[in-house]
């Protein structure tokens, strides 16, 4: 019998998907619903926190709360769009401080408004642990949108900031090793709101989503969305000073920079021959843009790694799956 463990959260969605029957122009798959309002499409994205995964020790209330409204803020700069309200879900125990809640919600309501938004509702029960449920609302011109699908043969593929910070927090909160930025990343994402604003009026980018789950997981997505394949170098990809500190060994750095995941970085394609636009974008939004490869129509993504050509797994972080320790 198959069970959720035998086919990952992923493929789960899949089988939801084909249940679910909707007429919206963007639905199950993408970061966030895409709903007809006129001249705009209307945003929508949910997401849950459960204690067992996504909470490690360390991570405060306030932390707690903050990392609730940024992951589904993170969805709609994934799509470019302009953040209008955040509603959340709090199941709690009866005996958690007030303290606590209070802390809570205090990183839930300075996170919205950090990005331009605010907590507009939401619901509390009596849970036996806590689990959360952030749903964020936004708004995206029609001809601004950013899609999973899209990409094109020759696309540049780029990202957003560095990699592998959160993951370096994750194992610096586990071991001691004190890399604060780390975990300060790792504890309160920060959406790029901004930059998929920018992106999303610029013109030359062809797909894009957020970095959640792992490089490599968002690279397999965005190739499955477009049909082709993805050439990544991994020389180029920008990676988080604290990468070496977390780990000597090269092996596990490259596994912290390819699959960990929780960096909530924009991966994204865009047209080569807008290439010298990058400087100016990058500019704009006050952010490093990296080329770290380019979109092809070959057999299997690949990864380049001292000019040895391997395939690219997909072994980004996955519901219903081990994570790696």
């Amino acid at each position: 019998m198959k069970t959720l463990g035998t086919l990952g959260e992923r493929e789960a969605i899949r089988v939801i998907d084909r249940i679910v029957k909707s007429d919206v122009p963007v639905g199950i798959g993408d970061d966030c619903a895409a709903m007809d309002i006129g001249d705009k499409y209307l945003l929508v994205t949910t997401d849950m926190m459960v204690t067992k995964t996504h909470i490690p020790k360390g991570m405060g209330p306030y932390d707690i709360g903050w990392s609730l409204v940024a992951v589904n803020l993170s969805d709609i700069a994934a799509m470019g769009g302009r953040p209008l309200g955040v509603v959340t879900a709090i199941g709690i125990t009866k005996g958690h401080p007030i303290d606590f809640l209070e802390q809570m919600v205090d990183g839930m309501n300075d996170c919205a408004l950090r990005f331009g938004t605010s907590i507009v509702g939401g619901d509390t029960k009596e849970h036996e642990d806590l689990i959360l449920c952030g749903t964020a609302v936004g708004e995206v011109d029609k001809d601004k949108i950013l899609l999973r699908k899209g990409a094109r043969p020759g696309d540049l593929i780029v990202v957003t900031g560095c990699l592998g910070r959160a993951g370096s927090g994750f194992f610096s909160l586990k071991r001691g090793l004190s890399l604060k930025e780390a975990e300060d990343q790792l504890k309160r994402p920060w959406p790029r709101i901004k930059e998929g604003m920018v992106l999303g009026s610029s013109g030359c980018v062809t797909s894009c989503m957020d970095i959640s789950d792992g490089l490599s997981a968002s690279i397999f997505e965005l190739s499955r969305n477009s049909g082709l394949t993805h050439e990544i170098d991994y020389a180029l990809i920008p990676k988080a000073s604290e990468v070496c500190l977390a780990f000597q060994d090269a092996e596990r750095q490259k596994d912290l920079v390819l699959n960990f995941g929780d960096d909530f970085e924009l991966l994204f394609t865009m047209k080569r021959e807008r290439e010298a636009d990058l400087a100016a974008l990058s500019e704009q939004v006050g952010c490093p843009l990296t080329v770290i490869g380019k979109v092809t129509s070959g057999e299997e993504n690949i990864l380049i790694d001292n000019g040895r050509r391997e395939k690219l797994e997909n072994l980004g972080y996955e519901h219903f799956r081990i994570r790696k320790a």
